[in-house]
């Protein structure tokens, strides 16, 4: 005869009579006949043969269990039994799905800021960022998903002056002439040039500036002057010093 044991649902504190077969169905694993609430038989299991060795000093173990059985005590149904309901092991939930929003989103909000900061402020000052170190390769980056085009580097420490030569004509314009070289290893643009006129007593003229469109050929002023390349610049300009003792020429970027 099977061993017969006594358990009691831990939800409802229903109890019930099952046998050791029972057991073996699924893993100790029952569903109460009550509320239906799956739990693990064998977490408070009696024996129902040893219960019925005390049972009120009874002269026989059969008379014993009888007394025992006859107390009402329900027995799991098929249903309860049956290997369908064994607990079922619940997965942790993966993170990959919440790990991949994050990055999603991040990586947008990046995009944005990025597209923000472009537009706000890296492409309304290009001209004077492009000639910065650290800056000019953002630009050089950015220009290459934005298809434009990064302004070409300026030293106006690298151009050098020569032969300079300042007179007046019969209309009484000044007219320039000097040779203009650059030194850079790199080719530049051509910079912007002013003339400043000075007599012995200090006062100063200073002509209008002059951009490469004003004194170089059409065909020329968007060019770049070549590394160790020399070019002769020539243009005139209205001044109303007379007379001048001295002049210098100043390039502007």
């Amino acid at each position: 005869m099977s061993e017969t044991f006594l358990t009691n649902c831990p939800h409802c504190k229903s109890v019930f009579k099952l046998r050791r077969e029972h057991l073996e169905v699924a893993s100790g694993h029952v569903r109460c006949g009550n509320c239906h609430s799956l739990f693990l038989a064998t977490d408070s299991l009696v024996s129902l043969d040893k219960e019925t060795q005390k049972a009120q000093m009874e002269d026989t173990v059969e008379q014993a269990e009888d007394k025992i059985i006859n107390k009402s005590i329900p027995e799991l149904t098929d249903e309860d039994k049956s290997e369908h309901y064994e607990l079922a092991i619940e997965a942790t939930p993966s993170m990959a799905p919440y790990l991949f929003k994050w990055f999603f989103y991040t990586v947008a909000g990046l995009i944005m800021i990025f597209i923000a900061l472009w537009f706000l402020y890296i492409w309304p000052n290009k001209m004077v960022l492009s000639q910065d170190t650290s800056w000019r390769p953002v630009l050089q980056t950015s220009c290459k998903v934005f298809q434009c085009v990064v302004p070409p580097l300026q030293d106006l420490k690298q151009y050098r002056v020569s032969s300079i030569d300042v007179s007046e004509n019969p209309g009484g314009q000044k007219e320039v002439s000097m040779v203009l070289k650059n030194l850079a290893n790199f080719a530049q643009p051509f910079p912007k040039i002013q003339v400043i006129l000075s007599d012995i007593k200090g006062n100063q003229f200073k002509s209008p500036i002059y951009s490469p469109e004003q004194y170089l050929p059409e065909v020329n002023h968007n060019a770049l002057i070549q590394p160790n390349q020399s070019v002769q610049i020539g243009f005139s300009f209205t001044s109303s010093l007379e007379h001048y003792s001295g002049y210098q020429v100043k390039l502007v970027q």
